[in-house]
């Protein structure tokens, strides 16, 4: 192959990958938007257990009603962030203001207790769900996937500008 074909798929496959990522960060952002600004009804649920995921994600899984049918949302953060320690530090859990979770652990860690103590079963929580279709919901505050968006939309643009000047170099 000669150096034009050869650039031109440079360009071609690159440029795809970009435009792929960035509209998923479109959607992604649009997606989250419409969501949150759908559900406008709020009611009280109840922890029914919690839910481990690994590697320090837990989360609270809250059961409501609405319409006279229950419904289960667990509860979603904007991250998690983990310390891990070597020593024997107490382990600890906590929520910021931001929407992070912030996990403590030391050598050993009892993630029950931790989710415990964070969100006990029974305790309650407001749930926030779209009236049209209350399966759809969240807990607390709206899911914000705005970091998660961002990486998309800025690695496309990055990869696709990436294409464009292999392609005239």
């Amino acid at each position: 192959m000669t150096q034009q074909p050869i650039a031109l798929l440079e360009l071609a496959l690159l440029g795809g990958l970009g435009a792929i990522l960035f509209i998923t960060g479109i959607l992604i952002k649009t997606l989250t938007d419409r969501k949150n600004s759908r559900c406008t009804s709020k009611t009280v649920g109840k922890v029914i257990r919690h839910s481990f995921m690994g590697d320090g994600r837990i989360a609270p899984v809250v059961e409501y009603e609405a319409g006279g049918t229950k419904y289960t949302c667990k509860k979603r953060f904007a991250g998690i962030k983990k310390v891990h320690s070597t020593r024997l530090d107490e382990p600890e859990a906590w929520e910021d203001e931001k929407g992070y979770l912030h996990v403590r652990t030391g050598i050993i860690a009892n993630m029950r207790q931790l989710a415990q103590a964070l969100w006990p079963v029974g305790s309650e929580m407001e749930v926030y769900y779209n009236p049209d279709d209350p399966g759809k919901s969240y807990v607390n505050a709206p899911v914000d996937n705005a970091v998660l968006g961002r990486v998309f939309l800025i690695t496309g643009a990055g990869i696709a500008v990436l294409g464009i000047l292999l392609y005239f170099l």
